[in-house]
């Protein structure tokens, strides 16, 4: 079998983040310990990390506040979670099934709420994103492996297309809102800048070789939610759920029944 996210053998999926963001939680500089006591089977690596924040003011960068947040990682380091004062994440570069997935993210959210106040805590947002890697397959471009609506534009008078970028967004039932985002370049800049690069190793997509002078593709489903709820663990998971349950049909609707096929297909 080939080492692939999601259950198609020769998936493109290559990241997959699930996000809640929630109202401030205080001496969290002392509470993830508790946390990873807790995870500690799963996630043994600790990684705690500071991000300074930059500001443009007067066109010069002026430094702004510093966000403390701390990485617990799998020994493999491709399943990791990210804890700071206002979100936790769970993410992944080695995703089985959305069931695992929501499975997994329920365990983390019960011990999560064994290390913090039992009220006052309101979630904010939810946000559920998947991002796959699409490559030439077979005889199969990456145009191939996508509706004709995001197909890249080829006037002959204008020479060799380099790079295209393409953002939708939809209002999704429930509240919800999904942007896909679709990239095509022949320079290896595709990757999100706000992901990559991260605490994780990559998925086994990415280690692939990159056709030389070709397009490779990227499709990045971002759906989420922002809605002030209490901080519910059967509330989240059901949300997540309804997430998940339009970012597949997204996929699905929006990739071509050739690509599908060569996608169940073992990778070579």
């Amino acid at each position: 079998m080939a080492h692939a996210l999601g259950q198609l053998p020769n998936a493109p999926l290559i990241y997959v983040l699930a996000q809640i963001c929630f109202t401030h939680i205080p001496r969290m500089y002392r509470r993830w310990e508790d946390l990873h006591e807790r995870v500690i089977e799963r996630y043994p690596r600790a990684e705690p990390e500071r991000i300074e924040q930059l500001t443009i003011k007067d066109g010069k960068p002026v430094a702004g506040d510093s966000i403390q947040r701390w990485n617990l990682l799998s020994n493999d380091r491709l399943t990791g979670l990210i804890v700071s004062a206002d979100s936790l994440v769970l993410h992944t570069a080695k995703y089985e099934t959305s069931k695992h997935f929501i499975a997994e993210l329920n365990d983390v959210l019960q011990d999560f709420t064994k290390i913090i106040p039992e009220r006052g805590i309101r979630v904010t947002r939810q946000g559920l994103r998947y991002v796959d890697l699409l490559l030439p397959e077979n005889d199969l471009s990456v145009d191939d492996q996508i509706i004709e609506t995001l197909r890249l534009p080829r006037p002959a008078s204008l020479g060799e297309p380099e790079r295209m970028e393409q953002i939708v967004h939809y209002m999704t039932n429930g509240e919800g809102k999904l942007v896909i985002r679709h990239l095509q370049s022949i320079k290896p800049d595709l990757l999100p800048g706000d992901l990559f690069p991260n605490n994780l190793g990559v998925a086994p997509r990415l280690t692939r070789p990159k056709p030389e002078g070709e397009l490779v593709g990227l499709l990045d489903y971002d759906h989420f939610i922002e809605k002030e709820i209490p901080f519910d663990v059967d509330t989240i998971v059901d949300e997540f759920m309804n997430l998940h349950s339009v970012t597949s049909a997204a996929f699905r609707e929006t990739t071509t029944e050739k690509a599908q096929i060569e996608w169940k297909k073992e990778a070579e």
